[in-house]
């Protein structure tokens, strides 16, 4: 149901932009966005691990002085903050003309209820505009006069680069991102500062794209004669759509729509078509740390059979461990409100289901009670030193006792709601040193 909603709006939007679209080209396109998102949006820079990509875009191969651009980004979150940072480099060049641009990003992101985060982010930095006068000529073959031309004469130039950016990321797999990729509007005729204007809604890029992730589970699988309990990997869905739309005060406004296919975690297919300029076909490795992607246009040229279409290649590397991102931290249910009578109960007069279960669909009837466990005890004395401790700790530490297994169960919380009971052991392991904590369910005798 949510993926017919979002297709329906994307539908809606492709009609009402296509209607304020023109052929041109104003900053430098990415083929890769889908990967590197970060490229577009210095909110992305807030990544799980720290991620390094390296990009090189040929436009119309075997043209000379066709447009090429090279770019390195570097993205990560601080662990267990709020915050992330960023850098990129990157090289475009077409023609006589290369631009040089090198920025650092900030950005901050806060937590929208249990699954959603809204993020913002803001790169500053310099570009440099060169543009290589010896390579020109006046059209017989004899070299150009730059003082023939002020804007020629100047050679180059540098200028403040910023771009701020803000994401919507929702915990059903659909984002929302707005960015202005330049706040400053770039000048090549000037070689002054004081010229440097501000005009950051000459360029607008909006995308919306769905990206779920699978979390991981715990699953029975066999290993030989023996069913174990596995973890399995957190994963991303089969399935990607991205809707981007790129505008521009001077009439150079861009519509992308690109679908990815996910046939494994190693190995994927996309396609996208970019109007009006026509489709790209895209496919990508990931061998463990390791990413590879490339793109190939056969369209975007000036005329049929002007070129040999546009290739792009990244290269991607993931360094070290996986980032937290920092939420507040929730109440726990078995925090004590207050202190209670010291209490325990030898033996728990209902019949329990399974020491060992872990996450299971409770079924209607009969009725049943759902205990947080933390720690297993064969001598009562251990278990009652150990409820001690936690109730020192400020938890509601309780203890009972199975016949089945003949061992006594210290628990901090009791509730008849299962996904109390699942809450607070995510709540516990990921905000305490409760990381043992597991549910027990018992049914009721009748």
């Amino acid at each position: 149901m949510l993926m017919h909603y979002f297709l329906n709006l994307c539908l809606l939007i492709v009609l009402w932009l296509g209607c304020l679209t023109a052929r041109a080209q104003n900053f430098p396109v990415y083929n890769s966005f889908y990967v590197n998102p970060y490229l577009y949006n210095p909110a992305e820079a807030l990544t799980d691990y720290t991620q390094v990509y390296a990009i090189y875009r040929q436009q119309w191969t075997n043209i000379e002085g066709a447009p090429t651009l090279a770019t390195v980004s570097i993205t990560t979150l601080m662990n267990d903050s709020k915050a992330g940072v960023g850098g990129k480099i990157s090289s475009y060049k077409r023609g006589l003309l290369t631009s040089t641009d090198v920025t650092l990003t900030y950005a901050f992101g806060m937590p929208v209820g249990q699954r959603n985060w809204l993020f913002f982010g803001l790169s500053g930095g310099a570009i440099s505009n060169t543009v290589d006068v010896s390579s020109a000529t006046n059209g017989t073959g004899t070299p150009f006069d730059p003082s023939a031309d002020p804007a020629l004469a100047i050679g180059s130039n540098v200028q403040p680069s910023a771009n701020f950016g803000m994401l919507y990321r929702s915990g059903s797999g659909v984002n929302f991102g707005f960015s202005l990729p330049q706040l400053f509007p770039p000048s090549y005729n000037t070689a002054s500062l004081s010229n440097t204007t501000v005009s950051p809604a000459d360029n607008v890029f909006v995308t919306l794209y769905y990206k779920k992730k699978v979390e991981s589970k715990i699953v029975s699988k066999r290993q030989g004669n023996v069913r174990k309990k596995v973890k399995t990997e957190e994963k991303i869905a089969p399935l990607e759509f991205y809707m981007n739309y790129k505008y521009s005060k001077f009439g150079n406004s861009q519509f992308e729509f690109l679908g990815k296919l996910n046939l494994s975690q190693n190995f994927w297919i996309g396609g996208s078509y970019r109007l009006p300029y026509g489709y790209t076909g895209n496919i990508g490795i990931v061998a463990k740390r390791f990413t590879f992607s490339y793109s190939y246009e056969p369209g975007s040229q000036p005329e049929n059979g002007f070129s040999q279409g546009s290739h792009e290649v990244l290269l991607g590397l993931k360094l070290g461990k996986a980032k937290r991102f920092k939420r507040p931290e929730p109440v726990l249910r078995s925090t004590l409100k207050q202190n209670p009578a010291e209490k325990h109960t030898a033996r728990f007069q209902e019949s329990v289901e399974d020491p060992n279960a872990i996450n299971k669909t409770p079924d209607a009837q009969p009725k049943k009670r759902y205990f947080v466990v933390v720690k297993v005890f064969a001598d009562f004395n251990a278990a009652d030193a150990f409820r001690k401790k936690l109730i020192g700790d400020k938890f509601n530490a309780n203890i009972f006792y199975n016949p089945q297994d003949r061992k006594y169960y210290v628990h901090v919380l009791e509730t008849d709601k299962a996904s109390e009971g699942h809450e607070e052991v995510r709540n516990l392991k990921a905000y305490t040193k409760l990381t043992s904590a597991r549910l027990l369910i018992v049914n009721a005798q009748k």
